[in-house]
């Protein structure tokens, strides 16, 4: 038995820890622990504004590979420590360790379900209006800069293009008039009369 226990907690951890490893290129870890702390906040006075969505409720199956890592890693673990700590009779002992591994999976599964539900579809982006930032230069005529701003609660990022083919200096705050070729055509606040918004 002791052979089974100590099989189950090291498979199940050392695939926790894989998986955990292996995920670390697919999800900005630092962006959900921090939050908001990081985002690059744009606003102005000029009428902007920002459309939330709403929130579906995500179903989780039980019997996911998070679930069944953590079931079994707390199973063993359980197990190993009770062998060690108690003189009780296999069956007790096995059923106590199986309740541990349970209750480790459910605590995985609400963990997920939490995560889950707190994601939003993110809002396409409506180009024109949109006020950012300069983040590196806009050389003139077709120089091409980038911009920063803040998107459905994100900070995102985009090359950009003066409008008006004047140059534009970095910390500028600037209004985006199109987008075109995966180019933001910027003006700034001064050149905005001049430059109406293509929708």
């Amino acid at each position: 038995m002791t052979t089974l226990f100590m099989v189950c907690f090291f498979t199940g951890f050392g695939l926790a820890v894989v998986s955990f490893v292996s995920g670390l290129d697919k999800v900005n870890v630092f962006d959900h622990i921090l939050g908001h702390g990081h985002h690059f906040r744009v606003g102005h006075a000029h009428g902007h504004h920002i459309v939330k969505s709403g929130r579906t409720p995500m179903h989780v199956s039980p019997f996911n590979m998070a679930a069944i890592t953590a079931f079994l890693a707390c199973f063993g673990g359980a197990g190993m420590a009770l062998l060690q700590l108690t003189h009780w009779m296999a069956s007790l002992l096995f059923g106590v360790a199986i309740a541990f591994g349970l209750t480790g999976g459910s605590i995985v599964n609400r963990f997920i379900r939490t995560l889950m539900n707190s994601e939003r579809a993110a809002q396409s982006i409506n180009w024109p209006g949109v006020i950012a930032k300069v983040t590196i230069p806009i050389r003139e005529s077709d120089g091409t800069g980038e911009i920063v701003f803040l998107h459905d609660g994100t900070r995102q990022v985009s090359g950009a293009r003066s409008d008006s083919g004047h140059a534009i200096e970095k910390g500028a705050e600037v209004v985006v008039t199109k987008y075109e070729k995966g180019i933001a055509y910027v003006c700034t606040w001064e050149e905005l009369p001049a430059a109406p918004l293509e929708h």
